[in-house]
């Protein structure tokens, strides 16, 4: 009898693009850089999932497009909510945290591009992991 794993269920805005990842996915993820600033008008809070674990849904296609070198990025084509940025050299998409329940069992891991977060806001702090 096949055994399944908990997983959580994620979805942008609009419900359009949906996505499910293995419940005991890494934790979550901080992203300081200019780019996630300038798209998400702060950081870019993010659960790290191995591609292959991603199972997608939904009535929309992700769109996705190049947004800095080695990096794509997706958004729902209908609401515009952003899904997911893609290192192209690594097997991991970073997904936005905020398609997933407010509930969801994580807590912040690390903190990337630290060094260009703004003065306006401290450092979230980090948890073990």
């Amino acid at each position: 009898m096949a055994s399944f794993a908990p997983r959580l269920e994620g979805a942008c805005h609009c419900g359009a693009v949906q996505m499910s990842i293995p419940a005991d996915a890494a934790g979550l993820i901080a992203c300081h850089c200019d780019d996630c600033q300038k798209l998400h008008g702060n950081f870019f809070a993010m659960l790290a999932v191995d591609h292959a674990n991603i199972l997608w849904s939904g009535s929309a296609e992700r769109q996705r497009y190049g947004s800095s070198p080695g990096i794509v990025r997706s958004f729902c084509p209908q609401c515009g909510s952003r899904i997911a940025k893609e290192p192209q050299a690594s097997p991991k998409a970073l997904l936005s945290a905020g398609l997933f329940p407010r509930d969801v069992p994580r807590r912040l891991i690390h903190h990337v591009h630290a060094d260009a977060k703004p003065d306006w806001y401290p450092l979230p702090p980090l948890f073990d992991a």
